[in-house]
Formats: C-alpha cells, sequence, structure tokens
C-alpha cells in the first residue's frame, strides 16, 4: 500500500465522521432540539357551593370545589417524563388550596386533558372578614392559581434536557352563583 493511498483512506474516514458530525450537529439543533411543554388552564368550574352571611355579616360561610381543566401538551419528538404536578390556589396572597398530580410521561406530539378537583380551605379564606366581606358586597371574588409541572426529555435515548413549565392564572368568581366570568392565564417555561 502507497503512501499516497492510505492518506486517502484517512482523509476519507476524517471526512465521513466530520460529516457525521455536522449532520447530528444541526439534527441536534433544529429537529430534536427540546421545545417547552405546555401547561394550560382551558376551563374552571366551581361546584358544591354553599354559602351563608347572617344578617349582622358576624358569621361568613363559604364551601366550594374548584375544578381545573388542566391541558398538557408534549410538542416534542420525544417522550416528556414529568414529576409531581403541583397546583396551588391563592386568595389575596394566602394559600387557600392545593392539589398534586402523580407524575407520568406525556407521549412525543401528545396532550392529556386533566380534571383538577381542588376543594378549598374555607378557614383560610375568611381569615380576614373584611376582605371577603368587602368582594361579597361586590359580588366578585378573585382567586389566583399556579400550577407547576418539572420534568426532562431524553433524545435518541442519550440528550437529557430538563424543563420546567410555570402557569399562572386570575380567575373572577361571580358571588353568590359562583360561576367563572373571567379567566386570564400567563405561561412561563425554563430549560
Amino acid at each position: 500500500m502507497t503512501k499516497l493511498r492510505i492518506c486517502y483512506i484517512v482523509s476519507g474516514v476524517i471526512c465521513i465522521l466530520f460529516i457525521t458530525f455536522m449532520i447530528t450537529l444541526v439534527l441536534a439543533q433544529t429537529v430534536f432540539k427540546p421545545k417547552h411543554p405546555i401547561l394550560q388552564t382551558v376551563s374552571s368550574t366551581v361546584e358544591g357551593v354553599s354559602t351563608y352571611v347572617s344578617p349582622t355579616y358576624d358569621d361568613v360561610q363559604l364551601n366550594f370545589t374548584l375544578t381545573l381543566q388542566m391541558l398538557m401538551t408534549n410538542p416534542n419528538l420525544a417522550d416528556f417524563e414529568y414529576k409531581t404536578v403541583e397546583n396551588l390556589v391563592y386568595y389575596r396572597d394566602i394559600l387557600v388550596g392545593n392539589l398534586t398530580l402523580p407524575s407520568s410521561t406525556l407521549p412525543a406530539k401528545g396532550s392529556a386533558l386533566l380534571p383538577c378537583p381542588l376543594v378549598l380551605q374555607v378557614d383560610k379564606f375568611v381569615a380576614d372578614l373584611g376582605d371577603i366581606l368587602q368582594d361579597i358586597l361586590q359580588r366578585k371574588i378573585v382567586i389566583e392559581t399556579t400550577a407547576h409541572m418539572p420534568g426532562k426529555i431524553t433524545v435518541l435515548g442519550i440528550f437529557k434536557a430538563h424543563l420546567n413549565t410555570l402557569s399562572h392564572c386570575k380567575l373572577v368568581l361571580s358571588f353568590p352563583s359562583m360561576e367563572v366570568e373571567m379567566q386570564v392565564c400567563e405561561l412561563e417555561t425554563k430549560l
């Protein structure tokens, strides 16, 4: 074998390795690049409402279950394994309810609709009677929900990307019917 032929073989192998590396790099940055999963509140309903306000306003009772329909969408070409999803409900910056959903996997390019029934802690709701009375007199109760979904995506069985999705919604409930009048949601994701 001549030195020239050995040089051609070595050059060919190096070119093939370089081209393979470049194709892999381009695919990793375009097609297989991890995209943010989407977690959004599609709808919210109030069930099991019971209210009581005494004529002297010294006794207020409010019990209800807030059911959120959470849509989780995976736009990736790989499965998204998420850990426990935590939903928190706040009334005037006071935690009044929470729900934890078990960990699972969203298929590639798939989605799942999860019902999330939240039983609200009424004793925390009426911790400050002035605020709840003011809202009752205005016939509107404003509730904020926060859902946090950490997880990971494994691309080609080798590369792992950790993702965090946070959904923040503001709900306005009419009183005394407790129907959802307005719902505004924001989505934040971190890679």
